[in-house]
């Protein structure tokens, strides 16, 4: 206990030694009542020591204040008297900040800045009433001028405390803030330019200065400025500044302040002064939190951005890890299908296996395309497409389903004008997609109708009509966004990921075109309607389709490359099949010894291998010999496309793969040879 008082022995010495300095200043500008002067710094240096320090340096402000009066008129009893308001006006006025202004950090924010203002308003009164008093009780103030004196006091204080408190504690801070070269320069030359206008306006340099002519609001733009461009700190500072300086006209009798008595032109001055000081630290404490605001945004997007990849990583990661087990599954499969002498119940058991594959499949299709498109990464490759017969082909993909649930899908192709510029698979997904959601909210013995019409002649509309549980106006309104399926029910009754119609109307949007979808309500069914520019016969004619043979892909020496077991295994079982020679490896080593004792025609190859990458075996092979190849993969990222693409693989193939998809990529491969 003893070391701590010794401590702060001196920290109380100092601030008396300051009180003093300052008081005694202060009370040279005192012309009404030696005790009352309009100019009082002390009180707001004392309110920033506690406010800095804590309550335990009153006995400074007490012992500074009773020293300062004491030598200056009364005697010891008023000294005593004005140095107990003095002490109370800190005390009260700290515990005010402190409980209901965000105590030293008031100037943080707009509403602390107010309130630290009517914290010190209200604690002024106390030294105020407790100084005018006592002198007048001692008789060394009349009664008489006991209304000015006290004003003066009341406002010498309360002016003190809103332009030097705010200053001392902004600056004692002031290791939080670093300037930048352009901003020192601009703070310069914002200071220069208000001393400079603050001469203009107070110090007598020009005629409507003496003449005292009301153009203070010439100071009003650089304050502004600085509080808008800056701190609290800068603002405070220059507000510090042109008071100082209105102060030194104003005396020497320049400035709009000016009145009969030296008195009376200090407290209108201070009254000006007080009303701009609160007008700025608000105004820069309202800037100060936007800029905080702004910054904790820009960290929360940044933190949102690093989520994002975060999960898009993880989808892609995900899709590789649910797809490799899928490929040699579906590639057995496909085997067994090709069995002979199979009865109706094994038919019937591939027929589902098939289907829950295919859905598992699309689930994580629509997991991926949907994160391709949200970071507009979804690759596009446009050609005419014959609608009509894109629609067909969908049709009878998805026929099967819609008999299992007795719903006929009638077509009614009426449009005379129906090739469009689209990318074909993915205009067949946007069809797949909506007879898929109508297929599923549709309930047996339904009903669903597609047709098409040309609405003008350049315009393309297909509709396709459900006799479904159709959807509310409000659904409607929500029914394309990610994730949704209408009623929540939904979600548990028919599952799915409620991604297809917001994959479809991306896609159509890519494609330059408009789907929109209407209901008359529940259990009234809905209908989507589908719109796209068309093309001319003269567009359609100038494209040329490549065709190759069959036997271009027969009887192929294939290099296959992959260390799933299982799916390697299945696949060369299939490939083998089709009449071609396979050499199944499982890593690039291996792979590359077998390439340099044999010559393939073709090099089929996963990405991910244990020793390397599908791409470095590419890059090695093609360096002697000119070999296609297809690569296949989990990840179907575009990066992952372009890495495989630039090595020189032809094809990027995304597992699960189906042997359809793998024959079309093999014609293309060797048809680019």
């Amino acid at each position: 206990m003893r070391s701590r008082s010794f401590s702060g022995l001196p920290l109380i010495g100092l601030l008396a030694i300051a009180y003093i300095i300052a008081g005694k200043l202060g009370l040279m500008l005192a012309s009404l009542h030696a005790s009352a002067s309009p100019v009082w710094p002390p009180a707001g240096i004392a309110l920033a020591a506690m406010l800095l320090f804590g309550y335990r340096v009153w006995p400074a402000i007490l012992v500074g204040a009773f020293l300062v009066n004491l030598t200056t008129a009364g005697n010891f009893a008023t000294s005593v008297a004005i140095a107990a308001g003095n002490t109370l006006e800190a005390l009260a006025g700290t515990w005010l900040v402190n409980r209901f202004g965000d105590g030293r950090n008031f100037c943080d924010r707009p509403q602390g800045v107010f309130k630290f203002a009517i914290a010190a308003a209200i604690s002024a009164l106390i030294s105020a009433a407790l100084g005018v008093t006592s002198l007048a009780l001692a008789g060394f103030a009349n009664w008489s001028s006991y209304n000015a004196i006290w004003l003066t006091w009341w406002l010498g204080d309360v002016t003190s405390d809103l332009v030097v408190t705010p200053l001392i504690l902004l600056w004692s801070a002031a290791g939080k803030q670093r300037w930048h070269e352009k901003e020192v320069f601009e703070v310069g030359t914002l200071l220069l330019l208000l001393v400079l206008l603050s001469g203009v306006v107070f110090g007598g340099w020009l005629e409507i200065s003496s003449k005292n002519y009301p153009i203070t609001f010439v100071c009003g733009p650089v304050v502004i400025w600085m509080a808008f461009r800056f701190t609290q700190r800068e603002t405070a500072t220059g507000i510090f500044i042109l008071s100082a300086i209105a102060v030194w006209g104003t005396l020497r009798g320049f400035g709009p302040f000016v009145q009969q008595t030296e008195n009376e032109s200090l407290v209108a001055l201070q009254s000006w002064i007080a009303v701009l000081t609160i007008t700025a630290l608000a105004l820069s404490a309202g800037m100060a939190e936007r800029r905080r605001i702004e910054e904790e945004l820009q960290q929360q997007k940044s933190a949102v951005e690093a989520a994002n990849r975060t999960k898009d990583h993880f989808l892609a990661m995900l899709s590789h890890e649910l797809r490799t087990p899928l490929t040699p599954v579906i590639s057995t499969l496909q085997s067994l299908e090709t069995e002979p002498a199979q009865t109706e119940d094994t038919k019937s058991a591939l027929a589902m296996i098939r289907r829950n594959i295919e859905l598992e499949t699309q689930l994580i299709d629509d997991l991926l395309d949907f994160t391709r498109i949200a970071r507009d990464k979804m690759q596009m490759r446009f050609a005419p497409v014959d609608t009509h017969l894109a629609i067909s082909n969908v049709v009878e993909i998805c026929r099967a389903e819609a008999a299992s649930k007795r719903l006929p899908v009638h077509l009614n192709l009426q449009a005379d004008t129906h090739f469009v510029a689209a990318d074909a698979a993915k205009f067949q997904q946007i069809i797949w997609n909506l007879l898929k959601n109508a297929i599923k909210f549709t309930p047996e013995n339904g009903e669903i109708l597609i047709s098409s019409s040309n609405p003008s002649q350049d315009v393309l509309s297909i509709s396709l009509r459900d006799t479904g549980i159709g959807m509310e106006p409000e659904v409607i309104q929500r029914i394309f966004d990610p994730f949704e399926q209408g009623n929540r029910s939904f979600e548990s009754r028919f599952g799915g990921l409620g991604l297809g119609l917001a994959i479809s109307k991306s896609l159509t949007q890519a494609h330059g075109g408009t789907l929109t979808a209407q209901s008359d309500g529940r259990d009234r069914g809905s209908t989507f309607i589908l719109s796209m520019q068309t093309l001319s016969s003269t567009e359609v004619g100038t494209v040329l389709h490549k065709t190759t043979g069959e036997t271009a892909q027969q009887g192929l020496k294939i290099l296959l490359v992959d260390d799933h077991q299982d799916t390697c295994a299945a696949l060369e079982k299939l490939l083998v099949r089709r009449g071609h020679l396979v050499a199944a490896t499982h890593n690039v080593r291996s792979a590359m010894e077998t390439a340099v004792r044999n010559k393939f025609d073709l090099l089929i190859s996963d990405i991910a291998l244990p020793d390397g990458s599908g791409v470095d075996l590419m890059r090695q092979l093609r360096a002697i010999s000119a070999i296609p190849g297809i690569a296949i993969s989990g990840f179907g990222n575009n990066g992952d496309i372009e890495r495989s693409l630039q090595a020189g693989f032809s094809e990027h193939l995304i597992k699960p793969i189906k042997l359809d998809d793998l024959e079309a990529a093999i014609e293309r491969a060797i048809g680019l040879t």
